[in-house]
Order: structure tokens, then C-alpha cells, then sequence
């Protein structure tokens, strides 16, 4: 008698998704004389995949970000990560000034128009009004949910009190998991039917919770902006300005002084009597687009106005606008 024994098993990497079942069945496969091939299998054996919670926390800024002193609703900017295998909920806490407060650190303030924002996804970068406004995260009502190997930007705001410059703030924020008893356990903690589907929620090494530092550094930073007519041109070609000449303005802003400026946003509403050329907009000689998208210019034409979001720049540096009306 030959006897040849075969297992099924699907094959299931470690990010497999919390809740799915897994099943097993043994086949046999066997030879009784000159007869033809039996075959027997097994009962089915199933498993499900149990959650882990490991949420990531980053704060995303490349360096402090410049504030004046005193000064108000300076922002962060921090990225939350699932890095488990369900969907987990957190919440969010933010300590200023955390302990052990290094000797010339100053504390930094929660911000007057709310203390922490959530990303709307609207329109990147923080928006704290009008049409694409990010929503105030509210504790208990607003908690961030996010699926396995998602994120979610995080702002948070803060005010200057009146201190000397070169002096850096720092912000803690902080995440756990909201399934009940997990924030702060024992990596390798299983609590049972908590997990998503029913299974096992079970601790990550990060202890189901997160954390990162922000800074600020009240500085001298300073900004200068220089616009100018580059040119004029007719439609003899003589430089005359008229009905109908084009005009090539430029804006140049100059960062000085250390730190980052956050959110800078540079707004020129046209002229009146003039009319914008479409697609004349280069910022640092590169051509833009009217509409907004992904690159930082656009043309709002409900305002007749020149838009440029160049989001957070470090000093020094240098930025170079230019764009062309036409008299009308």
C-alpha cells in the first residue's frame, strides 16, 4: 500500500487582516492493491486572526517652527499610523512643556482657536476656516478611527507667552487604542472577543499607545516682501502702458533670520481694471497651474486673487513669484 498525505493551508502573511479565518484541511491520499486511488480528508480546523494594536506617532515638521513672542495659533504637524492589523480608534492628549523641562525651554500655550486638529483631507496643510476648514479634534466624539496601515495628520496649535528669543517649546502629543485596558499593558497582552471580528485584542511592543515631541524656538525670523512691475508690453511692442498692454509683476519674499516660518501663504489680490493672463503663474521658475492641486499656486477667480501656499519654510531662503495681467 502507498500512502502520500497532503495539507491545504492557504498561505497568510503577518499583516493578514484581524477577524479572518484561517482553515485547515488534511487530505489522504492511498493505494489498496491493484484498486484505484482512495481519497479521505480531514474535519476542517479554523482559526481566527487575532488584532494586534501598534499605533506609530511622528512629528512630521524638519525642524522647530519659528514663532514670534508673544505670538498665537503656531502649528505642529504630527502623523498618526495604524500599524496594527484592525481598525482601532484613538484618542489624543497633548502635555506642554513636558517634564524634565530642559533649563531655557520656555512652555508653550494651548492655542487660542483650539488645542488640537485633525487633517480633513479637503486641502493639505492646516486650514483653520473657510470651505476646507480642518475640524477641532474633540476628546470622546471625535476620535480618530483609522483601518490597518492608514494615517492621519495631526496639527497642534499653540500660543507664545511673552519670553526672550532663541528659546524652544516643546509639545508632547500623545495616542492610545481605546479598546477598553489595552493603552499601557504589557506587550503581548490578549484580551478576548476585543479584537476585530472577536478575536484577541493583543498589545504591541509599543504598549497600544504613542507618543511625540514637537518644538517651537521664538526667533527674530523675519519676513520682506518686494513686488515690482518687471515689465510692460503692448501690443506695438513700444512699453506703453495702455488698453489691452500686459504687465509682468513679480514677487520676491526673503526669509531671514533661523527657524521655520509655518503655513506661509503669500496673497496678491490684482489690480483693479486689470484681468489675470491664465497660466502665467511661475514660482521659482517653475510653471503653475490655475486650479488648485498639487502644486502650491493657484488663481482664485471668485476673488481675483494670486494664491501661493508654499507651507513650511526654514530661513534663510528666498522665494520668487511672477505673473502677467492685462490692462483692461
Amino acid at each position: 500500500m502507498g500512502l502520500l498525505v497532503f495539507v491545504s493551508q492557504p498561505v497568510w502573511s503577518i499583516g493578514t487582516t484581524a477577524g479572518t479565518m484561517v482553515t485547515n484541511v488534511a487530505t489522504v491520499n492511498y493505494l489498496v492493491g491493484p484498486s484505484p486511488p482512495i481519497t479521505a480528508t480531514s474535519n476542517t480546523v479554523s482559526f481566527r486572526v487575532d488584532e494586534i494594536i501598534q499605533p506609530v506617532l511622528t512629528w512630521q515638521d524638519a525642524t522647530p517652527i519659528a514663532v514670534t513672542t508673544p505670538g498665537s495659533n503656531a502649528v505642529l504637524t504630527f502623523l498618526l499610523t495604524n500599524g496594527g492589523n484592525g481598525s482601532e480608534a484613538f484618542g489624543l492628549t497633548r502635555t506642554n512643556g513636558p517634564a524634565p523641562l530642559p533649563s531655557g525651554n520656555y512652555t508653550p500655550l494651548n492655542g487660542s482657536i483650539g488645542s488640537i486638529y485633525l487633517e480633513s483631507g479637503a486641502l493639505s496643510g492646516f486650514q483653520g476656516s473657510g470651505p476646507n476648514a480642518d475640524p477641532l479634534y474633540v476628546a470622546g466624539s471625535s476620535d480618530p478611527t483609522l483601518a490597518p496601515n492608514t494615517n492621519i495628520t495631526i496639527y497642534v496649535i499653540s500660543n507664545t507667552p511673552s519670553v526672550a528669543n532663541n528659546l524652544q517649546g516643546d509639545v508632547l502629543l500623545g495616542a492610545a487604542a481605546l479598546t477598553v485596558g489595552v493603552a499601557g499593558a504589557l506587550p503581548g497582552t490578549a484580551l478576548p472577543g476585543l479584537g476585530q471580528g472577536g478575536g484577541f485584542a493583543v498589545v504591541g511592543s509599543a504598549r497600544a499607545q504613542a507618543d511625540a515631541t514637537g518644538s517651537y524656538i521664538t526667533s527674530g525670523l523675519g519676513l520682506v516682501m518686494n513686488k515690482t512691475v518687471l515689465k510692460v508690453r503692448d501690443a506695438r511692442g513700444t512699453g506703453v502702458v495702455m488698453p489691452g498692454a500686459e504687465i509682468s509683476y513679480q514677487i520676491v519674499a526673503t526669509l531671514s533670520g533661523a527657524g521655520t516660518a509655518s503655513n506661509l501663504a503669500l496673497i496678491d489680490p490684482l489690480p483693479a481694471l486689470t484681468t489675470y493672463v491664465p497660466g502665467s503663474m511661475v514660482v521659482d521658475g517653475l510653471v503653475q497651474t490655475d486650479a488648485a492641486d498639487t502644486d502650491p499656486a493657484q488663481f482664485i477667480a471668485a476673488t481675483q486673487t494670486v494664491s501661493v501656499s508654499l507651507g513650511n519654510v526654514a530661513a534663510p531662503a528666498t522665494v520668487v513669484i511672477v505673473f502677467r495681467a492685462t490692462i483692461n
